[in-house]
């Protein structure tokens, strides 16, 4: 049977404050890791820009990935009206200047809101341009994400590690918007895959692992296992994502 390809949503590179400092690893240690496990892609964020500065971090994914073509850099981002992280066109020349095919978000790391009173301005430039944007669930809410997704409809959403009881929450909001996307390494009930691919198609989940804080193998797993055709288990696995991913003109 031929090896289903995997294209990691959600990697951080970089040593990290916390969690399990114990799996801290290089650059190159996940790298291999990826190989080994058969995952030939990944976005890599760094943890620097999650918990240090934006800017340093982005940097740091940037020059990492240019030694590892395996890794596609996912840079994090921040309102502009600080002027810490450029808007408009400037923030899609920066994005493209650092190879970034992906953006992502932490309000609540970073200290501000959703709502478009803080990032109106930075989901309209980052729909206008097609740029997928990923935001962990424990930096926000569905009701949050919600308005979001209703003041910018073409906005390409991927929800990370959502949790176990969503599906009350998150079926009606699949079925109004279409640009939401689940990573599902920790969206893990019981048929839970099937159920979405089945009523709103396999398009709508996107591959994860969080690596290498959480066990890789483990959320492959959960897709190469899945009651799905073959088919559906390979957009899952990696060509949603790759279908996503930003092209700067």
């Amino acid at each position: 049977m031929e090896l289903v390809p995997f294209f990691d949503a959600n990697c951080t590179i970089g040593r990290r404050t916390a969690p399990r400092l114990e799996t801290n690893l290089t650059v190159e240690q996940i790298v291999e890791q990826m190989g080994r496990l058969g995952i030939g892609r990944a976005l890599a964020t760094h943890a620097y820009a999650k918990e240090y500065d934006p800017r340093i971090g982005n940097e740091r994914a940037t020059e990492a990935c240019l030694k590892h073509p395996a890794l596609v850099p996912c840079f994090v981002l921040l309102p502009e009206q600080t002027g810490e992280v450029p808007g408009g066109d400037a923030l899609l020349r920066y994005l493209a200047d650092g190879g970034a095919r992906a953006a992502r978000l932490y309000p609540k790391e970073h200290s501000y809101g959703l709502g478009e009173t803080w990032c109106g301005g930075l989901f309209g430039t980052l729909s206008g341009a097609g740029v997928p944007v990923l935001v962990d669930f424990d930096q926000t809410s569905w009701p949050e994400l919600d308005g979001v997704l209703a003041a910018h409809p073409k906005l390409r959403l991927i929800v990370v590690r959502t949790g176990y009881r969503i599906d009350r929450w998150v079926y009606p909001m699949l079925k109004r918007h279409p640009g939401l996307r689940l990573e599902t390494e920790n969206y893990v009930p019981h048929g839970a895959l099937e159920a979405v691919t089945e009523r709103f198609g396999a398009e709508r989940l996107i591959f994860g692992s969080g690596a290498p804080v959480w066990d890789a193998g483990g959320a492959m797993s959960h897709v190469l296992y899945a009651a799905i055709d073959e088919r559906d288990k390979r957009k899952i696995a990696g060509e949603n994502l790759k279908g996503l991913l930003w092209k700067p003109t």
